[in-house]
């Protein structure tokens, strides 16, 4: 699967315009909160034409690999920020693994991804479907009618810095107030808080200390 990504970023990077490296988020399989932040950056740099026209070329819609068409939509989570109060929806490409009845989008506004601090978290990138999933296009426009793009780099977290955000995503109420064991008319879910949170706190104890 890793050779899958890195086949996708060389053709990607011979196919477009010569704008820089291909961020390493979609370059390599491990990631951290400082591979996201940076591939954040890198289009914010860019601006928001010439990212858009990068991104559709990187995961084209009948793109394979749907771990590259997931970390776009990671990048799009922050790169657009909301026009008015409403937060942006994350990407149609399925049910999420996670506790989501007890996650409304008002309160984990960038699901399935959560900042904290200065740091940015991937909650979950496994998803379950029953239908067709959203082009990963289609995402994008989305993302541009409905959002504005961000113009200011976000910050790169020390791996202090992204630890301490991690107890304190830890210890917010919107974590506490998460059911890992829920159920509802037609629908249930039990889901591991341990899983889930190894999964989240390698994200920071990943970070190379410096």
């Amino acid at each position: 699967m890793t050779r899958l990504i890195m086949v996708a970023a060389a053709t990607f990077v011979a196919a477009r315009p010569c704008q820089g490296e291909v961020p390493k988020l979609f370059r390599e399989k491990p990631f951290t909160c400082v591979t996201l932040a940076e591939a954040v950056n890198h289009y914010v740099a860019l601006g928001e034409e010439a990212s858009v026209k990068d991104l559709e070329l990187l995961v084209p819609d009948d793109e394979f690999e749907s771990r590259m068409k997931v970390r776009m939509s990671w990048v799009c989570r922050i790169l657009f920020q909301p026009k008015g109060d409403e937060p942006l929806r994350g990407p149609g490409y399925g049910a999420v693994s996670l506790p989501w009845h007890s996650m409304p989008l008002k309160t984990w506004r960038l699901f399935p991804l959560a900042a904290s601090g200065s740091s940015y978290f991937v909650l979950s990138e496994h998803y379950t479907l029953a239908g067709i999933p959203e082009k990963p296009k289609d995402y994008l426009k989305y993302c541009r009618a409905n959002g504005r793009f961000c113009k200011e780099p976000v910050p790169i977290p020390t791996k202090a810095q992204a630890l301490k955000d991690l107890k304190q995503l830890r210890q917010s109420d919107a974590w506490r107030a998460i059911k890992w064991k829920d159920s509802g008319k037609g629908w249930s879910y039990t889901i591991s808080e341990d899983w889930v949170w190894e999964y989240i706190k390698k994200q920071a104890e990943a970070i190379p200390e410096k």
